[in-house]
Formats: structure tokens, C-alpha cells, sequence
């Protein structure tokens, strides 16, 4: 069935038509109106940038409908004129392109309207109609249950636009309100837009994965005290796994076959049990290659007739990196009307900051923004406790009573809160990691 991506809706000719494109060809297809049935495709680009009429019939009868005089005798030049001439120089003036069916491109053209465009008319862009804010349905614009999206990236780029609502720029804060960095041990808090790595499908098996952009500037800062209880892991996941020779000898033959051709998959065969040595050995290997070979109960068969198994070789083997989690716990308790400020600002930053975004068409949501997070000792950085990678805030937590009780000053605030964060690495760490410090001279806990 037809996936149609792009919608744009605006009176052609008179007439009210939809004009859509088709994902699967490529073509810009013209439809009329049909209510309360399904619509009529009318026409459809073709070569050379032209128009084909697909529905006469359909055409002559909503113009007839459209239009006060009578267009019954209308002749096939004259609705090639009305329709492709006079209708078309009307609708090209919103047009960015007219999709060529033989051009390999033809799936990343799109419509476009104009600065000033028709009421009514929807921008492919963003699923917007002229005149609103607010994204019309969602098969004008894409149509999320097939998964179709603009082809175009710059189309999508534009639907992935956050909204105007979305706050990128919080406060610089500290608490204590007389914190003094340069002084004493703190912790800091830098937010982040939220950046992916660079990723080209093109080259996936290569390089494909690129490098998150790391010059970044911080769109909000808060410093607080360094917390008790801090500690950090790092951890690897290891797993055991087992290889007999059986299986061993399998696997090379599926190697060499891929390589090398099967005829040289089966001399691998050949070869295995003779290498094995004595009669005995190449009786039971022979035997523990067949039960390796079907697999299920017959994996059983040496031990049945042998009272034995090829030696596993079990070990313990990598697996993968993990992603290090950080909770933090700060109790603010304010000393004056200024602070009790401070710290509301300082809940609203991490609450706003962690919370997911949406885009400027509603279509998607986006990634919350990121935290770089770093311990300082008289403001640089401290090279006696661990570093971090960039981290996402995976939950944040207050108590607004952590005393017990609910208790307030004149002016509402509480007498006290207690925030508790709960942090993920975006990446985990590497060997090199520690390297690209200082050059491993150990200056540096590290990560």
C-alpha cells in the first residue's frame, strides 16, 4: 500500500485538491475531494516535470461542481490548459520542486510553501497550517503509524526543532549563598545540551560511530558543598563460556567454507579426527564431533558410550563495558530570605533541566539536556577524586519535610528540603580514557 510522508492542502483551479508524496515512487500525486467517500487521485507528476491526469472524469466533475459555468463539452486541451497551465502556475508558486520520478533524489524532495502562504495551507516542515501554532493532524504533516518520516534532512532537521517553550539557558547558582569555590572543595554541576554522537550509516562497519561534540558550552551551572559518603565503582562484565573441540572443529569449517569454498570446509573435516592421535582418541573424538554435529540429546552420546565428554575448556571471558551510576544526596536549609530563593531555583534547575522536551511540530520528543559533572579543589580540578564523562539525570527526588515536619518561614518557603540525584554516565569508561589525562604519569586519580 502507498505511504504518503508530506501533505499540502490548497485550492487548485478552483478546486480543493490534496497533494501528496508518494514514498514508494516518488511522485507528487493531486487528489480531489470525495466525501463521504475516500479521495480521488486525479493526476500525478511525470516525466520531464509534467503533469498526467489519472481521473478526467474525477476532474471535469468536481470543476463542474466548483465552478459556475458549465464545463460538460470541456475538451481534453482545453482541461489540459485549465488544470496544467493556468492551475499549475498557481500552485508552482508554492512549490520548491516538482519530484522527477526517474531522479534518485526523488525521495528526498519535498513541498514548501511560501513566506506569505494560502490560509489553510500546511507547512511539510513542521505540520503546521498557516495562521496556527499548533501542528494539525498527524497525516498532513508525517504519519507516525507507518513510521514515515520527512526524507529530507533538512525537512526533518526543521520537524526536530524544539519547541519556542523549551528552555536552553537556566541560572549560574551556588549554595551556600557565601560559597566561595576558590576556597574550598565543591561540586559542580554543568548543564548541557544534549548532543549525539555522529553517526554515518554509510560507514557502520567501520567508523560509523563518531564522536560526541565535546566543546560544548555550559547553558547553566550550579555549585554546591562536596557531599559525604562519596565513593565510585567501575565495573566490566565478565561471563564464562565453554568451546569443545567439536566445536571447535564446527566453527573452522564454517570459517574456512565462507573463505576458502566447500571443498576446502570438508577436508577440514577430514583432517580433524586423524590429528587426534591413538584409535581410542579418534574413536571418541569422532564420536564427540557427531553428538557436537546434531546437537539436543545426541550432544549426550560420548558420555553414553564412553562414560566421558570432551573437556570443555570453561573460561571466563569479556563480555561488555557497563555505564557507572552516581547518587548524590544534599540537604539546603536556607539561612535567609535571598537563600530560600537560591535553593528554589536550584530544584527548578535540575527538575526543568532533566525533563524531556518536545518538538516544535509535536511530533517528537527530545533528549533532555545532560549534566558534565566535577569535583574542584580551590577552583580547578580535583585530581584526588574520580572524574566523570558526561551523565544524564535519571531521576531527581526532594523532600520537602526531611525533618519530620512540615515547617515554613513567613514568606512559604520550607525550612529545609533534601534533594536526592541519581546520575548514568552517557559512555563507559576505556583504558585510553585515563591516557588522554596525563599521558599516564599518574597525576590524576582519573575516572
Amino acid at each position: 500500500m502507498s505511504q504518503h510522508q508530506i501533505t499540502v492542502e490548497r485550492p487548485w483551479a478552483n478546486i480543493p485538491t490534496k497533494q501528496l508524496i508518494n514514498t514508494e515512487t516518488g511522485q507528487t500525486e493531486v487528489f480531489v475531494r470525495n466525501p463521504p467517500f475516500s479521495d480521488i487521485k486525479v493526476a500525478q507528476s511525470g516525466a520531464n516535470n509534467q503533469w498526467e491526469i489519472t481521473d478526467k472524469n474525477a476532474l471535469l466533475t468536481n470543476y463542474k461542481n466548483y465552478n459556475s459555468k458549465n464545463s460538460t463539452n470541456i475538451t481534453e486541451q482545453e482541461l489540459n490548459k485549465k488544470f496544467f497551465t493556468d492551475g499549475t502556475k498557481q500552485f508552482n508558486n508554492d512549490r520548491a520542486a516538482v519530484i522527477n520520478k526517474n531522479s534518485p533524489e526523488n525521495t528526498k524532495t519535498f513541498l514548501a510553501t511560501k513566506q506569505n502562504p494560502v490560509p489553510g495551507t500546511i507547512d511539510p516542515k513542521t505540520g503546521i497550517k498557516a495562521g496556527q501554532t499548533s501542528p494539525t493532524t498527524a497525516n498532513q504533516a508525517t504519519n507516525p503509524g507507518t513510521g514515515a518520516v520527512p526524507a529530507d534532512p533538512a525537512a526533518l532537521n526543521t520537524a526536530l526543532k524544539s519547541s519556542g517553550n523549551t528552555r536552553n539557558q537556566f541560572p549560574t547558582l551556588k549554595y551556600p549563598e557565601k560559597l566561595d569555590a576558590g576556597k574550598q572543595d565543591v561540586i559542580q554541576f554543568s548543564m548541557l545540551k544534549y548532543s549525539p554522537k555522529a553517526f554515518d550509516l554509510t560507514k557502520i562497519n567501520i567508523s560509523g560511530f563518531g564522536e560526541r561534540k565535546q566543546d560544548r558550552k555550559a547553558i547553566g551551572v550550579v555549585t554546591l558543598p562536596i557531599p559525604n559518603g562519596i565513593i565510585d565503582s567501575n565495573a566490566v562484565t565478565w561471563g564464562g563460556d565453554s568451546m569443545n573441540a567439536g566445536e571447535a572443529v564446527l566453527a573452522n569449517v564454517a570459517l574456512t567454507t565462507i573463505k576458502q569454498g566447500f571443498s576446502a570446509g570438508a577436508g577440514v573435516i577430514a583432517n580433524a579426527a586423524p590429528a587426534a592421535g591413538t584409535n581410542d582418541v579418534k574413536t571418541g573424538f569422532a564420536e564427540a564431533f557427531a553428538a557436537a554435529a546434531i546437537g539436543g540429546e545426541g550432544a549426550k552420546l560420548l558420555s553414553r558410550t564412553e562414560g566421558a565428554i570432551l573437556n570443555p575448556n570453561l573460561e571466563l571471558l569479556f563480555e561488555a563495558p557497563t555505564l557507572r551510576p552516581f547518587t548524590f544526596t544534599f540537604k539546603l536549609a536556607s539561612r535567609s530570605e535571598e537563600e530560600s530563593k537560591i535553593i528554589r531555583s536550584i530544584i527548578r534547575f535540575f527538575k526543568q533541566g532533566s525533563a524531556a522536551q518536545k518538538s516544535e511540530s509535536n511530533l517528537f520528543l527530545k533528549s533532555p539536556h545532560t549534566f558534565q559533572i566535577e569535583y574542584l579543589h580551590k577552583g580547578k580540578s580535583h585530581t584526588y577524586l574520580n572524574k566523570f564523562k558526561e551523565c544524564a539525570l535519571q531521576s531527581f527526588g526532594v523532600s520537602y519535610t526531611p525533618e519530620g515536619q512540615y515547617a515554613t518561614f513567613n514568606d512559604g518557603a520550607m525550612v529545609s528540603y533534601q534533594i536526592t540525584m541519581q546520575f548514568q554516565e552517557l559512555e563507559p569508561i576505556f583504558n585510553e580514557d585515563y591516557t588522554s589525562l596525563d599521558q599516564n604519569k599518574d597525576t590524576d586519580i582519573g575516572y
